[in-house]
């Protein structure tokens, strides 16, 4: 019996999935962002035009033109040439990015840090997705799988805040500790909320079981995409907890601490690998720039140092 002090896990379970049956509709401009193909040849003008019909997505893609610019070139003054500049598709990354925080505005701490930790993941499933080996992953719904795989966690941190502060902060060293520390305490996991979140606002099913199998345990019939995300999951924790300096390490040293929490064969050396991580991380960083979130990338520690992540 749970005390007064305690939330009943049981009662907080129904909460937490009518609070999911409540969540408002995701921005019509993201899933009309889903559903565009980049190989159509129409693909930049269809960008372009989306990217018209809303100020706010123009001023931003501004800034992240000119802000990636280095100074090196003469600043974008118009959205034909921000687009030109960023790209078709790194311009639907940050439509994205925006159209999903909508929903749960980077206001307090661990919500700038979980949007840090889903920014870095999507980033990295784009670019590591066409290295993938045993399976054809789609970059885009690899990126949109990265941005939205977590996001049961804001529905509990929406309900209970300081609980779920007190999850992220305990030393948990495999993700089924973490599943057993949010049923105990919440009475459902956040893969199984986002699962639900993810079905309602009319996702693809694929999303929608990618979230809710990223924490389970590997059995031989996970596919490549799940099997990556557990990868890309456990690279954005390490480098949201110690920032992009991590990357920074040797090919040797990223390949001995990196390898036994790898579920994916890649194509292409480490040192290629790590590379592209960087890149992901630095497109990453400029998002966050965009978004008010610099400095996003190292939050307060997620746990006493003497702990490790899966």
């Amino acid at each position: 019996m749970p005390s007064a002090s305690q939330p009943d896990p049981d009662g907080l379970a129904q909460r937490l999935h009518a609070d999911v049956s409540r969540l408002p509709m995701l921005p019509a401009v993201l899933l009309r962002l889903a559903r565009l193909d980049p190989e159509s040849a129409g693909y930049f003008d269809e960008v372009l035009g989306l990217i018209n019909a809303d100020p706010g997505f123009a001023v931003r893609l501004l800034n992240l033109a000119n802000s990636t610019g280095g100074g090196a070139l003469r600043p974008a003054t118009s959205v034909s040439m921000a687009l030109i500049r960023v790209g078709a598709r790194g311009a639907v990354e940050l439509m994205l990015a925006e159209s999903a925080s909508r929903i749960f505005p980077p206001v307090a701490r661990w919500q700038r840090h979980l949007w840090t930790h889903a920014v870095l993941a999507a980033g990295y499933m784009r670019r590591l997705a066409p290295m993938v080996i045993d399976g054809r992953i789609d970059p885009n719904e690899a990126y949109l799988c990265g941005l939205l795989h977590d996001i049961g966690r804001f529905v509990m941190f929406a309900e209970m805040p300081d609980a779920f502060e007190a999850v992220e902060l305990a030393e948990w060293d495999s993700p089924q500790t973490l599943v057993d520390a949010e049923r105990a305490l919440f009475g459902c996991t956040h893969a199984e909320l986002g699962y639900l979140a993810l079905q309602q606002w009319g996702l693809p099913q694929t999303l929608a079981e990618l979230a809710r199998d990223h924490h389970a345990p590997e059995a031989p019939g996970d596919g490549a995409q799940v099997r990556l995300l557990r990868d890309v999951d456990w690279i954005a924790l390490r480098v949201a907890r110690d920032g992009a300096d991590w990357l920074q390490q040797s090919a040797e040293t990223f390949e001995a601490e990196s390898a036994p929490r790898m579920h994916v064969a890649y194509r292409g050396d480490v040192a290629h690998r790590l590379a592209t991580l960087r890149t992901a991380s630095a497109e990453a960083q400029a998002l966050m720039r965009v978004f008010g979130m610099a400095g996003g990338l190292k939050p307060a520690p997620l746990q006493p140092a003497r702990g490790t992540r899966p």
